[in-house]
């Protein structure tokens, strides 16, 4: 395994694990007092934080002895779902097929199991995400209404962004954002997200009380949820993604 050099206070390579060309982000760190390794499923990124006086040989060397570690790890990450003609992606627990023709009319429209897309094909990816983007809004924008409706609380805005590690934010002026990658997932789980999410408007941290009410307002098994996102959440995060 061989790495370029860098001046800079971090650097990139790609290096081959389970058969697979992974980046691999080396990164000097002024708080990493050793050498430590993160092998990252959500982002497929492999990254060492090196100590700022350590050697770019010795986290060659430390990932070289780790190697068969990462490579385990690696052949679990979930794999790509590009959009394309022909994929099939999940969506709403269950799944669509993106059915391309030119000849379809322009535009991009739900069929049943497909999603039928015209116009040209070089712009099937982005049309595909803005309409995922689009039916996420749309369906967690009433149900986070109405939950706080239940609480008697106010709800000052709703976005749907593209975050990495978290599936939704409340902030203290009352806005809440969430993952457009929600819509990807069954019912009961993004119903669990906007419970929990809404809960914060009223206890802005993690304690019984919040576990409490973010229960109450959860229509199915909140723990269930939570275990169906720890176990199946980074796979969503390679819908869309070329490699």
């Amino acid at each position: 395994m061989s790495l370029a050099t860098s001046k800079t206070m971090s650097s990139t390579n790609r290096c081959s694990f389970a058969g697979r060309e992974v980046p691999v982000v080396i990164a000097r760190s002024p708080r990493a007092r050793r050498l430590t390794l993160r092998a990252d499923a959500v982002r497929g990124v492999v990254r060492v934080a090196l100590p700022m006086r350590a050697r770019l040989g010795d986290a060659e060397k430390f990932l070289a002895a780790h190697h068969g570690w990462i490579a385990e790890r690696v052949a679990k990450w979930p794999v790509a779902m590009p959009f394309a003609s022909g994929a099939t992606i999940p969506f709403d627990g269950t799944s669509l097929s993106i059915d391309w023709s030119f000849a379809h009319p322009r535009g991009v429209r739900r069929e049943g199991d497909r999603l039928v897309i015209g116009g040209p094909e070089a712009t099937v990816p982005g049309r595909t995400l803005r309409w995922l983007r689009a039916a996420a809004l749309a369906d967690l924008a009433p149900a986070t209404h109405a939950i706080a409706a239940q609480i008697d609380t106010q709800v000052t805005g709703i976005v749907v962004r593209d975050p990495a590690g978290r599936w939704g934010s409340c902030s203290s002026s009352g806005a809440i954002g969430y993952s457009w990658r929600l819509i990807l997932a069954p019912p009961a789980v993004r119903q669990s997200v906007v419970a929990h999410e809404v809960a914060h408007l009223v206890y802005p941290n993690h304690g019984r009380d919040f576990w409490r009410l973010a229960t109450d307002l959860t229509d199915g098994d909140l723990k269930a949820a939570r275990a169906w996102l720890a176990a199946k959440g980074a796979a969503l995060h390679w819908v869309g993604r070329a490699a």
